[in-house]
């Protein structure tokens, strides 16, 4: 199963789709899925954007996607950023809210490939929220809903096996040399690493920067995946379920003794 990681696209749907399509072009070969970290840019009606995305890029392609019922050119599985219309995606009754595009909740676990060729994908999105990490998440109203929570956090942990967990916000104790908040800042996104340590699995892949694509290999997803990422930073690696790590695109993991999966900070 080949499968390709985005994140951060901010409504630019048709320029991510452009995107995969090139990188296949390159790699000469199909991916089976899109899997997408959060800010997809989930915005039906452009009147609703939050501040920052106004300040951006505004709505982006979503509402006409979604108002000609527009088809995913690779099926997608996407978690919730911390820039999206959340009252809208929780009315969804379906994962799927447009044709080959999935909506994966908090905590909830998405089977992909079929019998003998599976690999089963977990989400935790949004970003830390401290006054609402240890409150209920039905209790989270407005804005707040962009905030992930304890509950959730708990409710994936128990969902084992999981062979890929996304992840929207950093965890906490992951440094990066170069970044907006400052050089050498440490994500402080609790409740992300001590779930990592109960699931172990073979990937993670969080954001922190925009729109960055990788390539994922899962010949065996009890064994090893292996990734490479598009030409601008070319690479190969092959990871063991149980690895020692740590891995960071961006910098060291957490110093905790643990056992890590390759981690992909977008």
């Amino acid at each position: 199963m080949l499968l390709c990681a985005a994140g951060d696209i901010h409504g630019a749907i048709d320029r991510m789709y452009e995107d995969v399509l090139k990188f296949e072009a390159a790699i000469g070969e199909c991916f089976d899925w899109v899997l997408h970290v959060g800010d997809f840019g989930v915005w039906p009606d452009p009147t609703r954007i939050d501040k920052a995305t106004r300040t951006h890029d505004g709505a982006g392609d979503f509402p006409a996607w979604l108002a000609n019922g527009r088809t995913a050119p690779r099926r997608t599985v996407f978690i919730k950023g911390n820039h999206e219309d959340f009252l809208w995606l929780d009315a969804q009754h379906s994962a799927e809210v447009l044709p080959g595009l999935f909506y994966l909740r908090n905590g909830r676990t998405l089977e992909l490939g079929e019998s003998g060729d599976t690999v089963r994908v977990g989400g935790i999105g949004g970003c830390y929220g401290p006054s609402d990490f240890e409150r209920p998440s039905k209790h989270l109203q407005g804005y707040a809903k962009r905030h992930y929570t304890h509950e959730e956090i708990d409710a994936l942990c128990k969902d084992s096996p999981v062979h890929i967990l996304l992840v929207h916000d950093a965890p906490a104790g992951v440094r990066f040399n170069n970044y907006r908040r400052g050089r050498d800042w440490v994500s402080e996104a609790a409740g992300l690493d001590r779930l990592i340590y109960r699931l172990r699995p073979l990937v993670c892949s969080a954001t922190t920067i925009r729109g960055w694509t990788a390539r994922w290999q899962v010949s065996d997803a009890s064994a090893s995946t292996k990734c490479r990422s598009p030409a601008t930073s070319s690479q190969s690696i092959s990871i063991r379920a149980g690895a020692s790590g740590p891995y960071a695109a961006n910098g060291p993991c957490p110093s905790k003794a643990i056992t890590w999966p390759r981690l992909l900070c977008h």
